[in-house]
């Protein structure tokens, strides 16, 4: 696809990105003026900080480059809420980082970053070619999160008379139904963003057999979003009919729908990767867990393409004082084994062929992942397969949502497709 076709549509973000730093004009001009700030033999290191990725895990990260190399590796935070908010504003300003964690380039931010696509070690990294834009390739990841999971329990299909997981949406209706009739929630769902991110992980297969690379078809205006999930909607408007999902769980917080997985009380629950984090630290579950890939329509290929996205992404920006020093330290995030082992084991990030010990369901999730004939963008899209949009998620959710309250799935098509045309 030619970078036209991804730029078009993009008036909306541009115009509120000038309008939020109306100096990245500026500093796109001068951002090959030096290193912002950095002191020799010092890569400065933006990354996001979490309660358990706080400063202290990044600074034993690095510290063995630190020590081979000599260089030194400075993390900072983000001087607002995140690194999507704070690396343009940075940018803005010229006090900029060398090396950008936890996030992706978009078409304002990658004239500012350095093309990796002629380095031999970014080449086998995760998802490299998924997240290019044209020809460029401007970030490299050290793993995958997988989106497109559903997580069950065992002994409630056992009580259900379940021998295996469904393959289609008619064998996973019945599945439902059965879960009912033996007395537990047949599926777990919740409010906030997860309404509607659910119902995207657990259709991601199907759509993207049905409209390979959908985003750019809408893009292109050769396909409706609203007609791409007008079946999905249908399909949740079935299960909320059915009383496969409880209609009080739209006002569940995602954390108390995990709880209510791990009590037991419930048959199947979509989710994406990062959930396993929170199963293997509940050491006391009563019951089994299984993970599957979610159905596929009638004729279609089981299992689907997999909806994912690269995880822990680096990107490092043009103009550095010490270039060739930033792109040993993203090569050594992303290809040094003992690199790649302690960032794999946060916040449910996988790597094919990685090698390493595994609980069982973090095994299941690796199968599904190496199973997967495709790995597809999600929501929004990503690189080269994207939306004509941006805010696409919540709109999703909250058209989700109305399904709850009486809306119709052609209702729900309809203000999808609206909410698309207006904000092209």
């Amino acid at each position: 696809m030619t970078m036209t076709s991804v730029n078009r549509g993009r008036t909306v973000r541009g115009t509120a990105l000038a309008a939020a730093v109306p100096l990245l004009l500026v500093a796109a001009c001068s951002s090959g003026s030096g290193s912002s700030g950095s002191e020799d033999g010092e890569i400065r290191m933006l990354v996001n900080l979490t309660d358990n990725l706080d400063q202290a895990y990044w600074e034993k990260l690095v510290e063995p480059f630190e020590e081979k190399t000599g260089l030194k590796v400075k993390i900072e935070g983000p001087t607002g809420k995140s690194v999507a908010e704070s690396f343009p504003q940075q940018l803005a300003a010229g006090t900029a980082p060398d090396v950008i964690q936890s996030v992706f380039p978009d078409d304002d931010t990658a004239p500012e970053l350095i093309d990796l696509s002629g380095e031999a070690w970014a080449k086998d990294t995760p998802m490299f070619d998924e997240y290019a834009m044209g020809e460029e390739h401007y970030a490299v990841g050290v793993g995958t999160q997988t989106q497109s999971l559903v997580f069950y329990n065992k002994s409630a299909f056992e009580k259900a008379g379940i021998s295996e997981p469904p393959t289609t949406w008619d064998e996973l209706a019945e599945d439902l139904a059965d879960l009912k009739k033996a007395g537990y929630t047949p599926m777990q769902t919740a409010g906030d963003y997860q309404t509607g991110l659910q119902l995207q992980q657990i259709y991601h297969p199907t759509l993207n057999q049905l409209h390979p690379k959908w985003q750019t078809a809408v893009d292109q205006e050769k396909l409706s979003a609203g007609d791409a999930y007008k079946p999905a909607f249908q399909l949740y408007a079935d299960w909320i009919k059915a009383g496969y999902i409880n209609k009080s769980d739209v006002g569940l917080s995602p954390s108390q729908a995990d709880g209510n997985f791990i009590a037991g009380k419930v048959g199947l629950y979509p989710n994406g990767s990062w959930f396993a984090a929170t199963l293997n630290k509940s050491t006391d579950l009563p019951f089994e867990v299984g993970v599957f890939s979610p159905p596929a329509a009638d004729g279609q290929a089981h299992p689907g393409p997999q909806g994912a996205t690269m995880a822990n992404p680096y990107m490092i920006r043009k103009g550095v004082a010490d270039e060739d020093g930033a792109k040993q330290l993203v090569e050594y995030l992303v290809t040094d084994p003992k690199a790649i082992e302690a960032q794999l084991g946060s916040d449910g990030v996988f790597r094919k062929d990685s090698g390493l010990e595994q609980t069982e369901i973090d095994a299941q999730i690796q199968g599904v992942l190496d199973e997967a004939p495709a790995l597809v963008a999600v929501g929004e899209g990503q690189g080269n397969v994207r939306l004509p949009v941006t805010g696409f998620n919540p709109k999703f959710t909250e058209v989700a949502q109305s399904l709850y309250t009486g809306a119709s799935p052609a209702d729900a098509a309809g203000a999808i497709d609206q909410w698309v045309d207006e904000n092209r």
